[in-house]
């Protein structure tokens, strides 16, 4: 177990850090790239700090950025690159680019904002990662641990950059970072105290040359980690977290020779650690077997830490989940609708429809497929879906995908809206309407939590 509030370094630890930092790339040329929120974040940091850099984007408008910061904006242009002896790289910008790999090849040092926090902080590490599960896992451990007096602060992917977390460092016990691949690609210092992948599915095909590229970069997390917690039902992540030395910790949904497995007990669903039950989630708000395995996921990670269990209960009864994430937004008329447009890829629906295979189900699927290959989603696409719903810009290529490999009845649309009309006609009582669409959002949508947003509206005006 980690002691906190006593073995933390002070604030002075981090602001000798941050000197040394200054003196090291005081005669350097930086060069942030990207102006999104991270870029951002970075190039506030580095102001605060006085380090000079100049920062880049490649779009024209950024109109909507009101910061005191002059950005190199429109095109990138070469001669920042090569005059640059740090870049910082946004995770929206693919290191693929050919500046970034004439730098790389040159040896100049290519960093993102998480590796730079980890340079710069000792507060022990959760680490999380993973094709889906990854913002719903991060949160339930930051819930769990403040709920058990061990300040944590959740960031990374989930929303806040790392570096606007570090100005509390000082009132921090841990942070609890969700971290994508892009992320993971430019991040060599991560020394986690306890690191997860959580499942690893094909996603940003467009980003990667294979998907043995976009699994490698995952595995970055587990790099020097001290704790390794992983699924082990899952033969994959299993593989992969046994190939480091490092203390591993074990959860899984049938294997009561894991650490953490679910039982029942008193006709009760719990979750023993070993032989000691410490949960109890007969009553849970969250649905499907995956989110019963991001429980399992989120106690093995609070568990390198001394928590309360009975706050851990608490905390697990009333979570209802995240925003757009196997969200129940409607029950009226006696049907069950639920918003999951943070499915952004094939995994993340095949895991939302395992979770429902007792139920029938409409599902709504469509928008960018990243180059994913469809047929992959034909093994969740089981005899309980009743119709396929498929929209947006890549629904042909969806369609012709699955079309023969399925005896569903599949309906093809323009827009989100007119699915959800059309299954309305359709749906009978007791039927769940599982919005999943497997696809980036972009070709109707700002992004998921727009598209997300759209559903609610257009399912609460068949309310009225």
């Amino acid at each position: 177990m980690f002691a906190v509030k006593e073995n933390f370094l002070s604030n002075d630890i981090l602001n000798m850090k941050i000197t040394d930092l200054k003196l090291e790339w005081k005669d350097k040329s930086v060069l942030i790239v990207g102006a999104g929120s991270t870029g951002l974040s970075c190039a506030e940091f580095l102001n605060k700090h006085n380090i000079f850099f100049t920062l880049i984007d490649s779009r024209e408008d950024l109109s909507c950025i009101n910061k005191n910061i002059d950005i190199v904006s429109g095109y990138f242009q070469e001669k920042y690159f090569s005059q640059a002896d740090i870049l910082i790289v946004s995770p929206g910008v693919s290191i693929k680019h050919p500046f970034i790999q004439d730098a790389i090849n040159q040896g100049k040092e290519v960093i993102g904002d998480v590796e730079l926090f980890c340079r710069l902080t000792d507060k022990p590490i959760i680490a999380i990662t993973g094709s889906n599960g990854k913002s719903t896992v991060t949160t339930l451990v930051s819930e769990i641990l403040n709920a058990s007096n061990i300040t944590a602060k959740p960031g990374g992917n989930i929303g806040i950059p790392c570096l606007d977390l570090i100005a509390t460092d000082s009132e921090t016990d841990c942070y609890v970072l969700e971290l994508s691949s892009f992320q993971l690609e430019t991040t060599f210092s991560l020394k986690a105290y306890a690191s997860i992948i959580l499942n690893i599915s094909e996603d940003h095909m467009d980003r990667y040359d294979s998907y043995s590229d976009y699994r490698d970069a995952k595995k970055k997390v587990l790099h020097n980690a001290e704790n390794i917690i992983f699924n082990s039902d899952d033969d994959v992540i299993s593989g992969i977290s046994l190939d480091y030395d490092a203390n591993t910790i074990t959860f899984s949904l049938v294997n009561q020779k894991a650490d953490f497995y679910i039982k029942h007990h008193d006709g009760n669903e719990v979750i023993y650690h070993n032989d000691n039950i410490i949960a109890d989630i007969s009553n849970i708000k969250l649905i499907g077997l995956h989110n019963k395995l991001n429980i399992l996921a989120a106690l093995s990670l609070c568990s390198v830490f001394d928590t309360d269990l009975k706050q851990t209960q608490n905390v697990i009864n009333e979570f209802s989940g995240l925003e757009h994430r196997s969200q129940v937004v409607s029950t009226y008329n006696d049907l069950v609708w639920i918003n999951d447009s943070k499915a952004t890829n094939i995994g993340a629906t095949s895991a939302a429809l395992a979770g429902l295979s007792e139920r029938a189900v409409h599902l709504i699927l469509g928008g960018q497929s990243k180059a994913q290959d469809f047929c992959d989603l034909v093994p969740a696409l089981t005899a309980n879906v009743k119709n396929i719903y498929v929209y947006g810009e890549d629904a042909d290529l969806i369609i012709d995908a699955i079309v023969n490999k399925i005896k569903t009845n599949i309906v093809r649309v323009e827009t989100l809206e007119q699915s959800i009309n059309l299954v309305a006609s359709t749906a009978v009582k007791d039927d769940v309407i599982l919005f999943s669409p497997a696809c980036a959002s972009f070709d109707q949508f700002d992004n998921y939590m727009h598209r997300g947003e759209s559903f609610i509206d257009s399912v609460k005006r068949l309310e009225c």
